[in-house]
């Protein structure tokens, strides 16, 4: 079984622009040959890449994994990876990197591949990524391979939570050298020119240092190539390269076997240049034409009717502010993702910590009462966190009145008094969707901001766009399943909740032990 994440794949740019693709790309083939949801929806706030494929892989809310962010604030301000554990080491080509690793510590539920293993001892497990948090969570904890991309060394990686080295089929050298030695250009200007709504230098794009914002993208001309190939179309086709060699040199016929592939580039693309962007269309369609490849390839290898797929996304997708109005917003009926048409922000975080900061300070004398923001959250500095109850109180009075002030705020939670039995899940219920975000003693506060505003993602910052809000245009993905003789072909469903992708890989995967509890109404206190 292979499944695949298309990291901020949106359902409303699937249902916008799925039928526009090529009948023999590889979106048109899993519709043909399987069953399409048009929407799968999230039941919590949180919308980013670690919870997502947290919930993805386990069935649950981030309330019960302990999956609460892609990031916390560490020591001095800084934020990282919610997988980074000091107690491991990341693991290249060359052998142990005298850097952090990652591993699943946080995570306090079992895994989809923690249960396959269990059920199947010699399952064949190979989770791929540009990201730790793309990997980590199809990986489980006992994986054959857990392979993801280390910008910082330029190079795929592991951790020693999982491998004291890596796979030969994991390095890649010669495929990065070529790919970080290409040019991008667009695959078909006439498709792209007749379907995007803004001119290839809209206001708003990033440049990845010397990456430029409109096409050509020579990846060899900026500062920092790793930056701009996980940033490129290539990045995908890398992934599924890789994918079919793990195959190659893992799986044996007798051996039940996982491939997950989170494909990562249509993330950075959007993050960097916004889902309306040229370059996000053209990305789209040479994923589309890779997937095509990649499924042919699997046909030459298991038969057409010798595997399955699951194809869905972690999060969806938000416009950048500097787009203009979209047709929707003119529509005779209110649009059902829920997209913004008003005036929206990009809120910086170093913004916002300095301005809670003077607040605080304002308020209850000198001292540092605010360590830092880290999106969503407001964490607070151990000074802050041992005051008496009743300057306590008033600090947390500051800082939600500040807060609410900020502009593009629309509300403000106070963590620790959240329930620890969640109110019942609606989905204009913002209360709900927080609760089910919020691990206990996760962090100290809980950022909603308005719809269509969003925290500047800090890859060029003050230019692209995010994620992570609880609106429906963040909250809901398709998903796409398909799997000769056991899953209906041609067929779509309207829409379903998140755990039904865990529930039918687990059936694929013919594990009979995954427990999947309804969050609707789940207890998330400390116990």
């Amino acid at each position: 079984m292979v499944t695949l994440v298309v990291d901020q794949l949106a359902a409303w740019v699937a249902a916008d622009r799925f039928d526009l693709l090529p009948a023999d790309g590889g979106f048109a083939r899993l519709r043909r040959e399987g069953t399409r949801v048009r929407a799968m929806r999230y039941e919590h706030a949180v919308t980013d890449t670690a919870p997502g494929h947290s919930a993805l892989y386990t069935g649950v809310v981030p309330a019960v994994s302990g999956i609460f962010a892609n990031e916390v604030l560490a020591d001095g301000g800084r934020s990282v990876s919610v997988l980074e554990d000091s107690a491991t080491r990341l693991v290249g080509a060359d052998g142990v990197i005298d850097r952090p690793g990652s591993s699943l510590a946080r995570l306090k539920v079992e895994a989809l591949s923690d249960e396959l293993r269990a059920e199947h001892p010699d399952a064949v497990i190979i989770a791929l990524s540009l990201k730790d948090r793309g990997a980590l969570f199809a990986a489980g904890r006992r994986p054959t391979a857990a392979v993801w991309f280390d910008v910082k060394s330029n190079r795929f990686v592991t951790s020693t939570a999982f491998a004291r080295t890596l796979p030969p089929w994991a390095v890649a050298t010669d495929a990065l050298r070529q790919a970080e030695a290409s040019t991008w250009d667009l695959l078909d200007r006439s498709w792209v020119t007749s379907h995007s709504i803004t001119p290839d230098d809209e206001a708003g794009e990033g440049d990845i240092r010397g990456y430029g914002t409109v096409f050509p993208h020579s990846l060899g001309a900026a500062e920092r190539p790793a930056l701009a190939f996980r940033t490129s179309p290539f990045a995908d086709d890398v992934l599924l390269s890789m994918g079919l060699a793990a195959l190659d040199a893992e799986h044996a016929a007798e051996h039940t076997t996982l491939l997950a592939i989170s494909l990562s580039a249509n993330d950075y693309i959007n993050h960097t240049f916004g889902p309306d962007s040229w370059e996000a269309w053209d990305e789209l369609l040479r994923l589309d034409r890779s997937l095509a490849r990649f499924f042919t390839a699997l046909d030459a290898r298991f038969g057409k009717d010798g595997y399955a797929v699951l194809l869905t996304a972690d999060h969806g997708s938000n416009a950048m502010p500097e787009v203009g109005r979209h047709v929707f917003c003119d529509a005779p009926l209110a649009d059902e993702w829920k997209r913004a048409c008003r005036p929206v922000h990009r809120v910086m975080p170093d913004d916002l910590a300095r301005t809670l900061s003077d607040a605080t300070r304002d308020a209850l004398g000198p001292g540092e009462w605010v360590a830092g923001v880290s999106d969503p959250y407001v964490y607070l500095t151990p000074a802050a966190r041992a005051l008496d109850p009743a300057r306590r109180a008033m600090l947390t009075e500051t800082l939600k009145k500040t807060t609410l002030a900020f502009p593009g705020v629309a509300a403000f939670y106070d963590t620790g008094a959240l329930p620890t039995v969640c109110p019942p899940f609606s989905d204009e219920s913002i209360d709900a969707l927080v609760c089910r975000s919020v691990s206990p003693r996760a962090a100290d506060f809980y950022v909603v901001l308005q719809p269509g505003s969003f925290f500047d993602p800090s890859i060029v910052v003050g230019k692209g766009t995010s994620h992570g809000s609880p609106y429906l245009y963040d909250r809901t993905v398709p998903l796409l399943a398909r799997s000769p003789g056991r899953i209906a072909a041609g067929a779509q469903v309207t829409d379903a909740t998140f755990d039904a992708f865990a529930a039918t890989a687990a059936s694929l995967l013919d594990i009979t032990q995954l427990v999947l509890p309804h969050t609707r109404a789940v207890r998330v206190g400390p116990d």
